[in-house]
């Protein structure tokens, strides 16, 4: 993968997309070949360097029973709440972050569950942005938002992946249409790679059939 490239990772459920992404993350090692990271192999690069050069966004956000500023101050320690503010203004969402009962003190719940699905990604991507990764390595959520979520969550997502290195496991076709690169793939193996309007242009291959899938759902 290029540097400062997007990419998307496509395909049907179980066909290799989430292995894929633990595979750049280290939470699982390849049985044959290595994963190289800027020329280096991961094997060989110590988890407390690759943690903060590589970070996962999952599905679900993966949030602690913490508040939203505690939730962000997991990658920086250090950041002020001048800091937290800033970070939310440059993406966005400092409107959203206010509107919450406590704002930025505002608790989660565990697992974040006093917020949407949409709404955990959203605090998820603030932290990956204050992380300042080498790559950015995203699980979209498969689960529905509503509207006023989803344009967040597009609006950040691009302010968040601007000239970084992004691998998103795309769910939404709007992700792959935006990526420089779409990576699909089909039980386990990559079948198709390039452009999303190039690979358009095989109506009847693995990406033809997603992308005409993707557009009956939003009709």
């Amino acid at each position: 993968v290029p540097a400062k490239t997007r990419v998307a990772v496509v395909g049907e459920t179980g066909s290799g997309k989430t292995t894929f992404a633990k595979l750049l993350t280290r939470l699982m090692d390849p049985v044959e070949g290595r994963v190289l990271l800027s020329g280096t192999p991961l094997d060989t690069v110590r988890f407390s360097s690759l943690r903060s050069r590589v970070v996962l966004v999952p599905q679900d956000g993966f949030l602690f029973d913490e508040t939203v500023a505690a939730n962000v101050r997991f990658a920086r320690p250090d950041m002020s709440d001048e800091d937290l503010e800033l970070a939310f203004t440059e993406l966005g969402l400092i409107d959203w972050v206010q509107g919450l009962s406590h704002g930025l003190q505002t608790r989660v719940g565990e697992r974040g569950e006093a917020l949407s699905v949409g709404e955990r990604q959203l605090v998820a991507l603030v932290r990956a942005y204050v992380a300042d990764p080498d790559l950015l390595v995203l699980d979209e959520a498969t689960s529905s938002v509503d509207p006023a979520t989803e344009v967040r969550l597009q609006r950040t997502l691009d302010a968040v992946t601007r000239g970084r290195t992004t691998v998103a496991i795309a769910h939404r076709l709007s992700t792959a249409q935006s990526a420089d690169e779409v990576i699909v793939m089909d039980r386990g193996v990559v079948v198709q790679r390039g452009p999303h309007e190039r690979l358009l242009e095989e109506p009847a291959s693995v990406y033809g059939k997603l992308y005409a899938s993707w557009l009956e759902q939003t009709r």
